[in-house]
């Protein structure tokens, strides 16, 4: 794409994030003993991972879902032991969800096979193009914090 076509720009990122989403959840494999878990699953994981603390409205509003729903997900989660849920510090009629130890081994073993499939794809690139994607990131973190919705 050229630098004059800035109304293909949104249109390339859109394909690019979607494209780059799916490829990173074909190549992810299962943590040892575990299937591949649903998306929905998955991005409560993460969000509980990065925001130990989380409550079942917070990730309900970042992730777009409604609190029923995500309160399905934290059952079923919490079950197969990758989340514990506590009584929030500030105040004990609320509940907070935090990562067990079976929930950040599992995500250390799933975050260490995607970098290595990223590492071993950037190897076949040509040095300048790791180097521009590198050069890339601070303006690409900026843009999801710029899209990101307020609330």
């Amino acid at each position: 794409m050229s630098a004059h076509e800035p109304k293909q720009l949104p249109d390339e990122l859109i394909r690019l994030t979607w494209t780059l989403h799916r490829t990173l959840r074909q190549r992810q494999t299962p943590p040892t003993g575990e299937t591949r878990r649903p998306l929905a699953q998955v991005e409560v994981l993460r969000l509980i991972s990065s925001q130990p603390g989380i409550s079942v409205r917070e990730i309900g509003t970042a992730l777009g879902m409604q609190p029923n729903n995500v309160s399905t997900l934290v059952t079923r989660l919490t079950r197969a032991g990758f989340i514990e849920r506590r009584p929030s510090t500030h105040d004990r009629r609320f509940v907070e969800l935090h990562p067990t130890g079976k929930m950040i081994t599992a995500g250390a073993e799933v975050d260490d096979s995607l970098t290595k499939a990223i590492t071993e794809a950037l190897s076949r690139l040509p040095p300048q193009s790791a180097e521009r994607i590198a050069a890339a990131l601070p303006d690409l973190w900026d843009l999801a914090r710029a899209l990101a919705p307020t609330t």
